[in-house]
């Protein structure tokens, strides 16, 4: 355990408390991700700093053209929520593959973002959405493609202090699917998965928007795949095809929980199966 833990009432209260605090700190949101590194003996901040309860970072808001889900907000919380269901389909779908129903009472998006895993179920999801993340340091705020905030395997755009606030999701009418390939059929981690959103017109693809977790460094949006899709009718055909494109666009490695091609051919057969499912 770190030697102190903080926890402000206020984002300002965030700000003004950080100068007297170790630089060797970390933030705590719901601390699956943190708890379990520490009872693993690998986390070594000297400060853990509690947003938790912060009100700026709750709550799920809707505007005319967006749909606004705060950083801490519990998985669980978000698996409830009406709006979510009604304009997020990719991420609703991921919401049972992620971890158990115990961990999403704790667990958040805002977490599972800003920990920088290549293999996470929200994150993955939130990019197939086309989601954008809000950021915040000392009072200052940006906002970028939520794809764009990974680097690599746990590395992140992420300023020093600077938190996640809320993700966007843009309001359209589409289909969202998750499909992953795990060591079970839930609560574990993926070999590969994939997450689609796409909306339809007239049985033709108008906007398809593909994301793969654990086949590359970071939460991969399939930009090649997803382009060719637009104008195209879900045929047979065009599914096949579209499977075959996308395992150019993944770049995954062998490791302990799968080999890398088993990893590429599964992309494919994924893909293929969300899609299809788009047609009943």
């Amino acid at each position: 355990m770190p030697e102190i833990i903080v926890k402000p009432a206020t984002l300002k209260e965030l700000w003004k408390t950080l100068p007297g605090l170790s630089r060797n700190r970390r933030y705590l949101a719901g601390g699956t991700d943190i708890v379990t590194a520490d009872n693993a003996g690998v986390e070594r901040s000297e400060c853990w700093i509690d947003i938790s309860d912060l009100p700026e970072l709750g709550g799920i808001k809707e505007t005319a053209s967006s749909i606004f889900i705060g950083s801490c907000v519990k998985i669980s919380a978000i698996e409830k929520s009406a709006a979510a269901r009604r304009w997020c389909p990719a991420l609703l779908a991921a919401i049972p593959h992620f971890a158990s129903p115990s961990l999403r009472n704790m667990a958040t998006l805002g977490g599972n973002a800003a920990n920088g895993s290549p293999c996470a179920d929200g994150v993955t999801a939130l990019v197939a959405e086309g989601a954008f993340v809000h950021l915040a340091l000392k009072g200052k705020r940006r906002r970028l493609p939520l794809k764009d905030l990974f680097l690599g395997p746990k590395r992140t755009a992420l300023k020093k202090d600077e938190i996640i606030a809320a993700f966007e999701i843009p309001k359209r009418k589409h289909l969202g699917a998750y499909l992953k390939i795990g060591p079970r059929a839930y609560f574990g981690i993926s070999k590969a998965a994939v997450a689609v959103s796409v909306e339809l017109s007239g049985g033709a693809v108008k906007l398809a928007c593909i994301a793969l977790g654990s086949v590359a460094p970071v939460p991969l949006y399939a930009v090649k795949t997803s382009a060719w899709l637009a104008g195209k009718k879900l045929s047979p055909e065009v599914i096949r095809d579209a499977a075959a494109l996308v395992k150019a666009e993944v770049s995954p490695i062998t490791d302990a929980r799968s080999a890398a091609d088993y990893r590429r051919e599964m992309c494919g057969v994924l893909l293929e199966r969300a899609l299809d499912s788009f047609q009943s």
